[in-house]
């Protein structure tokens, strides 16, 4: 027979181990802990979304956006220096002075416009006569002569009454559906507008690619000029609108006010109630804004999932805790062994779920973010890099978020310092290495009475060496730097290298210059050691190059071998008469290409450059 319920209490009371006191302790210790775990988990939950909308605002919407922008920048900027070199092409103006005939000359004018056309892929390319206002297309023929009567042609008066040497354009055909780009530059004879010639491109494959961009369902997309017109959407429909039709007044109008700045970001609350986040970025070198808005609740969707799993954990934790309290209180004798066991899980259960992710996960995405900060603050600035060296490139790509290749230039009053740089590892130990090798340039070269490259890598070797305490075989480390260091001082280019080389690629053939085998601040590097500098001279025509060896390392192909310096200088001979901004994107899909589903080995850094002359 079952034994009454109050039966079975008084019995439990009357054990002479049960120990009434002990028993409440235990009960009121875990509701406070219940509550404890519930509050953690509710506060967890707000404070991860709150931080998730910070993010949205501070870093999503401006990478997105920034990406997106530098996109269509880049297209605009190629055919920027395109139209820039048909209006300075002597050939074309000798033609159109002598009167625009169809003979051999402009026979290969007009070829020359069709070749431009098709080799760079714009959808057109024009010239556009002030004397006689024949409009030549890349066809060869003449489609149009402007007329000051037709409203469709005043685009031509009005771009050679302002003088302008650039001037973008931006037309909406509503019949074809697509929305052009024009780059309009102006040629002049003895300072006198003499035509305006340039390309157009269609954005068509850049509107497809808006739907990719697409922050969620809900989200949008828009390319408009400052009145608010939309000339690209991830919405083919929404095309040639206004983005004031797809907003509450309220929102509008803030937006429309913010068209002239740089960038900038708000929220709203759309016609359907739902949060929206917006970021405005204007498109350099031209009169558009880039509009991207997220649906905030598809942007944070995942806390959807934390949430549940959050739930989970702590009915899970709710469980484990009653069935804990409950076991020890009836199982246990001694009161003193129970409230050491209850202390003893109690730890467990709060380190287990407070300490465990805070001391692997934000020590380590701590430490390399931070690294990643500082190792890219002390890198130059592409407008640095542009001012110094306006036609360049350079390839950088740390095998992790950070890493041990660095590039480096350093303004004196005899020259340009530029450097190329390899320090021993990746990831956090690299960038380290490479943040103290640029700290240490920059003083050497403000110190130092000489600007020899051989004496500047030689004074590094000794600061290293001292640094790390690598004199002599008891030193504590072993790293050091393989460095390629060029000084431009005018008509002359002074370089030495530890462990690198110099590649000059001249019309006629490619030339090496070899730097010391012996790297930087190694052991086996004595701290006398003396680096040599070579003079070598540079062409107006000659392109430079300088690489780590995470280029030739790369291992890929159909046998899995390195790259290799012999197809690097392949590779060079083959595209090195290229654009030096289309060379970068060349060299990464060849490196691409090449290396296939295999990882990246090493750290990669290829600078490329030539020297403008005065």
């Amino acid at each position: 027979m079952k034994q009454p319920v109050a039966s079975r209490r008084s019995s439990i009371r009357s054990d002479p181990l049960y120990d009434s006191g002990v028993a409440k302790v235990s009960a009121f210790a875990a509701v406070l802990l219940v509550v404890s775990i519930i509050l953690t988990g509710i506060l967890s939950y707000y404070i991860t979304k709150a931080q998730s909308v910070k993010k949205l605002k501070e870093s999503d919407l401006v990478h997105i956006a920034g990406s997106i922008t530098a996109k269509i920048g880049g297209s605009i900027d190629r055919a920027a220096e395109t139209s820039r070199m048909l209006a300075e092409d002597h050939e074309i103006r000798e033609w159109i002075l002598d009167g625009e005939k169809r003979d051999a000359r402009g026979a290969a004018v007009l070829d020359k416009l069709k070749r431009l056309k098709d080799q760079f892929r714009y959808d057109n390319s024009f010239i556009v006569s002030v004397p006689t206002g024949n409009y030549w297309s890349e066809g060869g023929t003449v489609i149009d002569v402007m007329s000051k009567s037709d409203p469709d042609d005043m685009w031509f008066f009005d771009n050679v009454r302002s003088g302008k040497d650039i001037q973008f354009m931006i037309d909406y055909n509503e019949e074809r559906k697509d929305t052009s780009v024009f780059v309009n530059s102006l040629m002049r004879s003895g300072g006198d507008p003499l035509a305006i010639v340039g390309v157009g491109m269609s954005l068509r494959e850049m509107s497809k690619k808006f739907e990719e961009y697409k922050y969620g369902k809900h989200g949008s997309l828009w390319l408009t000029d400052h009145s608010g017109t939309i000339y690209l959407s991830d919405e083919l429909s929404q095309t040639g609108r206004n983005i004031s039709e797809f907003m509450p007044e309220g929102a509008a109008g803030q937006v429309m006010s913010m068209m002239n700045r740089d960038h900038e970001v708000l929220e709203y609350k759309g016609t359907d109630g739902r949060t929206n986040d917006l970021i405005l970025f204007t498109v350099p070198s031209t009169e558009w804004t880039l509009v991207v808005s997220v649906d905030r609740e598809e942007a944070i969707s995942f806390l959807k999932t934390i949430q549940a799993q959050t739930a989970v954990a702590v009915a899970i934790a709710l469980f484990s805790v009653v069935f804990f309290f409950y076991y020890t209180s009836r199982k246990l004798a001694d009161p003193f062994k129970r409230a050491v066991k209850l202390n003893q899980e109690l730890e467990k259960q709060i380190s287990a779920r407070t300490s465990e992710l805070a001391e692997q996960n934000v020590k380590i995405l701590d430490s390399i973010d931070y690294a990643s900060r500082i190792l890219i603050s002390a890198l130059p600035t592409e407008a640095e890099l542009r001012q110094a060296i306006p036609d360049h490139f350079v390839l950088w790509k740390p095998r992790d978020l950070v890493g041990g290749d660095f590039y480096w230039i350093k303004q004196v009053p005899e020259g340009l310092f530029i450097a190329v740089g390899d320090c021993t590892g990746h990831g956090v130990p690299g960038a380290l290495m490479s943040i103290m090798t640029v700290s240490l340039l920059d003083q050497i070269v403000d110190r130092s009475q000489s600007n020899d490259p051989g004496m500047i890598l030689s004074q590094l070797n000794r600061s290293i060496k001292q640094m790390l305490n690598q004199e002599g075989k008891d030193g504590l480390t072993d790293d050091g730097v393989d460095i390629g260091m060029c000084l431009i001082a005018g008509e002359r280019t002074i370089y030495a290298g530890a462990g690198c080389t110099l590649y000059v690629r001249r019309p006629e053939r490619l030339e090496e210059v070899e730097g010391n085998r012996k790297a930087i601040g190694y052991r086996k590097t004595p701290t006398d050691y003396g680096f040599a500098s070579t003079s070598v001279t540079i062409g107006p025509n000659d392109t430079i190059y300088l690489t780590t060896d995470g280029l030739a390392d790369q291992n890929g192909g159909d046998k899995n071998y390195s790259f290799g310096k012999t197809r690097w200088k392949q590779w060079i001979d083959s595209n090195g008469g290229a654009p030096l901004y289309e060379q970068k994107r060349l060299l990464m899909e060849e490196l691409d290409r090449y290396r296939g589903p295999e990882p990246q080995r090493d750290d990669i850094t290829v600078l490329g450059f030539r020297l403008s002359r005065s």
